[in-house]
């Protein structure tokens, strides 16, 4: 045996994994096919952000992490939710539930960059980067990965953290339900005439949700953009030029921040969901979107993926520590019952969104606006949205 755990898939919530177990005295091989830290200094805080919930700050603190990189991000202490169709506002506030903030927005670059200088500095972690799967065999207690150039590793388990399109996943044969959103998801780093007030902003439109979340750069206010647009208006957006793509941006948000400048390139991606049917296969376990895959609209996604983690890791050194093969069944079995529902809710209730304010039906209209009206209303039923959102259900 070459490694006691095998990652594959060295994005944010694999290396995260990595550096957990590795924290435990495990040895950990963690590989890639390309290299994920390969960013430059000017690249650091470009490309995709994450909103990190109170939950996942609490892993950061666990890796020690969280006083380097703390400095990075920018908080947010609220949310402001609106229906261009009119619906009353929702507005969350982190005071309602006796917090500071409710997250952090992060670039992924910037956490990776964090990442990287832990991963290289410990004694428990291999980092086999450009490496590009063929094959997994699988012999009693022992699962031998074997790479393109004809080498191998064996562990006791493999873990797949290789994202949506996971190499892993199917070379383990774990299917998956998955079908597409019909929205094409942009980013793009922006500056805005008004100040963000620290304040995740979203609004519903017939052609699809928008958010604009605090990101600020070197003490600079900044919004980082996520536009998840239908396919048919996203289409037509791709035939803008940038000046008409961020007037069109100004007039689907109703100019709540003012006017907006384009700081960086606009970058796009389809968005599909998935799930996979089970997270676990002979020694090969599934985290982050390998396992689940859902729409932006609420920013879980990464927050998902790193509860994975915190649920698999204990679950490793805990089996571990009592001398129990932890790429056992019951071992991934026990996992897979403490993420598998709360997932799929989570999925369910993006569905519920993302149909709900696409309609146009009037009743249902009305009826969104009377969930508007009772959730705004309603306190105890607001600091339930508001704790799950910060993610300290």
């Amino acid at each position: 045996m070459d490694f006691e755990v095998t990652v594959v898939g060295a994005g944010v919530v694999g290396s995260f994994l990595a550096c957990l177990l590795a924290q435990n005295g495990i040895s950990v091989c963690l590989l890639d096919r390309r290299n994920t830290f390969n960013t430059s200094i000017s690249s650091r805080y470009q490309g995709r952000t994450s909103a990190i919930n109170l939950s996942s700050i609490n892993l950061l603190k666990k890796l020690e992490l969280w006083s380097i990189i703390k400095k990075e991000g920018t908080p947010f202490n609220r949310i402001y939710v609106w229906d261009s169709k009119g619906t009353t506002p929702l507005e969350f506030l982190a005071e309602e539930i006796d917090q500071e903030e409710l997250g952090y927005v992060f670039s992924t670059n910037s956490i990776l960059t964090s990442l990287n200088k832990i991963l290289r500095s410990s004694k428990k972690i291999s980092l086999e980067l450009n490496k590009e799967l063929s094959s997994i065999q699988v012999k009693e207690k022992l699962a031998t990965i074997s790479f393109a150039d004809g080498k191998s590793i064996s562990s006791r388990l493999l873990v797949g953290a290789d994202g949506i399109n996971s190499t892993l996943r199917k070379l383990a044969n774990i299917k998956t339900r998955t079908w597409s959103y019909n929205q094409i998801a942009y980013f793009a780093l922006l500056k805005t005439e008004k100040f963000h007030s620290n304040t995740a902003w979203q609004t519903f439109t017939p052609t699809g949700p928008i958010a604009f979340l605090p990101f600020d750069i070197k003490g600079k206010p900044n919004i980082s953009l996520v536009w998840s647009a239908e396919k048919t208006f996203a289409s037509k957006l791709q035939l803008l030029q940038d000046k008409e793509f961020i007037n069109k941006l100004e007039e689907e948000t109703e100019f709540i921040l003012g006017k907006i400048t384009l700081e960086d390139k606009i970058q796009s991606f389809p968005l599909n969901q998935l799930h996979a049917k089970s997270y676990f296969s002979n020694r090969v376990v599934l985290v982050g979107d390998a396992a689940h895959s859902l729409h932006p609209l609420a920013g879980q996604g990464l927050n998902l993926g790193l509860a994975d983690v915190m649920s698999l890791s204990d679950k490793i050194i805990k089996a571990r520590r009592k001398g129990k093969d932890f790429g056992s069944k019951e071992i991934l079995l026990n996992y897979e019952r403490s993420r598998k529902n709360h997932n799929l809710s989570m999925t369910a209730l993006m569905e519920v969104f993302k149909h709900g304010f696409e309609n146009s039906s009037p009743w249902l209209n009305i009826s969104r606006n009377l969930a508007f009206k009772i959730a705004s209303e309603n306190k105890w039923l607001k600091k339930r949205f508001i704790r799950k959102a910060a993610g300290i259900m």
